[in-house]
């Protein structure tokens, strides 16, 4: 009897049970708040690595380093679809740059750099730097006049590197005069194709070293947590193999959340790529590439400007000398780096909440602080020198920052000194009470109603966008409406998982 009542699916999970270990590598205990989305961040960042990937492999099959201009503009101007595939991979790559210092910036607030994450936090640290050099081979490679030109000139700033990191880079990217030249096109873009694959294979190898630390050490717990409150949900094989209710734990506890980010991310590109497409324009039926091919006489009449995520960086050598600009550069990453240590043996902090760790959070804070500054101020004065003044207005925000957040945050240390054994204040504010709160979640009808009903408005919603997707017949000239009504489903789906595995949750 008790054989007959096994469905298919007991059997399949069974079988991968036996092979695999499933319930002892994707059931984990895992934690009730690891369920808010601001812990997954870094699967947005994966989510838009593997988004580049996808997209980066089909626009290789039509780039030709020889002739990067022109092959650049038969992909978008000839190829069905080859328009939104070149926005999708560019506006992929400000979403993953975009998405990793948003990661970064949230484990520093939460102090998820501290023991035993040093080892992580460096580890990330190194993925960013990967992540940086990445989009420069790939702005490089469309040829484009604006592109180029910024590339040449940050090759220039990078030979007053010092410490022979000048000479390093110089033996990567000069070349001697090789024979059968004769496009006029720089060599180096075809050098620059390589490296851009040889630093994403980079990339997933360090991808896969931080997942595994991460593995190691679990999620960071939230700053507001109740002390002896056991989070962990116990017996999952248990209730996996008997309880009807916990069949589908396996895809909506491991990756439900894992499919929720990866289609918020793919959808959201989806959605701006279709609703700005990068650096083209549409006029009728034709679709061009509005960016001029990279001339040496427009180049010297064309002030270089980066891409928006090293703004920061132009802003210092346009404030300072070179060489001191190069050593603010490193200097900015050897802090990045090494913040674990100084934050412990420096700055003495003992804690992870913010307010126990003023001097931490005020640097922080007067790093974000001037980051947007400087952005904004180099975006605003290109190709012109801003000259000393530059630093001193850096000086004066760190200045001011430092002695206004670090005595607020002193006050609120003080204040809650007086508390238990750990400064809550999520608790004190009342926004701790899904962490602390010690029963199961129960949805009340109305709002279950309420969400069913949702489903079923939702599934209208991609159904009658498929139909709509499946009556497009001109997939050139409607490819952004494609990209647009794809970005939608991507995005609906994604509801209609959250609830799925939100759901499991409060079984």
């Amino acid at each position: 009897m008790e054989e007959e009542e096994r469905t298919w699916l007991d059997r399949v999970l069974e079988w991968l049970d036996e092979r695999t270990g499933i319930y002892g590598h994707t059931i984990r205990q895992a934690p009730r708040y690891a369920y808010r989305l601001d812990f997954w961040l870094g699967s947005f960042v994966l989510g838009a690595f593997l988004f580049e990937v996808l997209t980066g492999m089909l626009i290789a099959l039509y780039y030709v380093p020889a002739d990067p201009y022109a092959s650049t503009v038969y992909l978008i101007s000839n190829v069905p679809l080859g328009a939104l595939l070149f926005s999708l991979h560019s506006w992929g790559a400000y979403a993953m740059v975009f998405l990793l210092l948003v990661h970064m910036t949230r484990n520093f607030i939460v102090g998820a750099y501290r023991r035993p994450r040093e080892v992580m936090w460096m580890v990330g640290t190194l993925l960013a730097a990967l992540t940086l050099t990445e989009a420069f081979l790939g702005y490089s490679l469309p040829y484009n006049l604006i592109s180029w030109t910024a590339t040449t000139t940050g090759l220039n700033l990078f030979t007053y590197m010092p410490f022979g990191l000048s000479n390093l880079i110089a033996a990567f990217t000069l070349l001697p005069q090789l024979p059968g030249i004769a496009s006029g096109v720089d060599p180096l873009v075809d050098r620059f194709f390589i490296f851009h694959w040889i630093v994403g294979a980079l990339i997933a190898l360090v991808l896969g070293l931080h997942l595994y630390i991460f593995e190691k050490h679990g999620i960071t717990p939230p700053l507001s947590k109740e002390k002896d409150r056991s989070e962990l949900i116990d017996n999952y094989p248990e209730k996996l193999r008997y309880d009807p209710n916990w069949k589908l734990q396996p895809l909506t506890r491991t990756f439900g959340i894992i499919l929720v980010t990866l289609l918020m991310t793919f959808g959201a590109i989806f959605l701006i790529s279709s609703a700005l497409p990068f650096q083209i324009s549409i006029d009728g039926d034709q679709i061009k590439y509005i960016m001029p091919e990279y001339n040496p006489a427009l180049a010297a009449q064309t002030p270089p400007i980066p891409d928006w995520y090293f703004l920061f960086i132009y802003f210092f050598y346009k404030s300072v000398p070179p060489s001191m600009a190069s050593l603010i550069f490193l200097g900015w990453g050897a802090v990045t780096l090494l913040f674990p240590f100084i934050d412990e043996h420096v700055f003495g902090h003992r804690s992870s909440h913010p307010v126990m760790r003023p001097a931490s959070v005020a640097l922080g804070t007067g790093f974000i602080v001037s980051f947007v500054v400087n952005s904004v101020w180099a975006y605003l004065t290109p190709g012109r020198d801003i000259g000393t003044i530059g630093v001193e207005v850096d000086s004066l925000i760190f200045l001011l920052i430092f002695i206004t957040v670090f005595p607020l945050l002193r006050y609120l240390q003080n204040r809650g000194s007086s508390s238990t054994d750990s400064f809550n204040i999520g608790k004190r504010l009342g926004f701790s009470k899904s962490v602390t709160q010690g029963t199961e979640i129960v949805i009340p009808r109305q709002v279950s109603v309420g969400v069913d009903i949702s489903i079923l408005i939702t599934l209208g919603l991609i159904v009658y966008n498929t139909v709509k997707m499946l009556t497009l017949t001109n997939l050139f000239l409607d490819q952004f409406q494609l990209g647009f009504m794809a970005g939608i489903n991507m995005l609906l789906f994604s509801y209609l998982v959250l609830i799925y595995t939100l759901k499991g949750e409060s079984r």
